[in-house]
């Protein structure tokens, strides 16, 4: 299984925090990175998404390009990954996505990667990684394709 790690894009300032939508200069950005994404994991099937709803905005403009059904997951929320790793194993597609935020995703990509706790880089707004598991998900068994933040995926639509 491959899993599509992609942190939401910017979003406007404000509170609540759960509401504040994608910034207009994050949907252009998401609008420029998310054909290259679609390009480098083509066979995402489905793109899971937090309940915040930059996250929600963010899948739903991945989606247009992926040709894939969305799903709110509570697993994505802030401070929630330690049910991620379940709900992932309980989906039986090739590759999925994930929307999420940060630190959340740094913490639990570096634990997918390592299976200790901690992490050593984080995903700036926009930022994605492929990471592939050959047997069932497990802490430590993940192998890491691909890391990118939003300029090389940016530079990458331009060609």
């Amino acid at each position: 299984m491959r899993c599509l790690v992609i942190r939401h894009a910017p979003a406007e300032p404000g509170q609540p925090d759960a509401e504040r939508p994608l910034s207009p200069a994050g949907a252009v950005l998401l609008r420029q990175v998310r054909g290259p994404l679609q390009a480098l994991a083509p066979d995402v099937g489905l793109i899971a998404h937090s309940p915040l709803r930059r996250a929600r905005q963010t899948a739903a403009l991945l989606a247009e390009a992926f040709v894939a059904p969305t799903q709110e997951t509570a697993a994505l929320a802030p401070g929630a990954l330690d049910g991620l790793l379940p709900w992932v194993c309980g989906q039986s597609m090739p590759a999925l996505a994930v929307v999420g935020h940060e630190n959340d995703l740094s913490h639990w990509v570096c634990h997918m990667l390592t299976g200790d706790a901690g992490r050593f880089f984080q995903f700036e707004c926009a930022a994605a990684c492929l990471i592939e598991f050959r047997a069932t998900p497990r802490a430590g068994t993940a192998n890491l394709l691909w890391l990118l933040p939003p300029e090389h995926l940016t530079r990458m639509a331009r060609r």
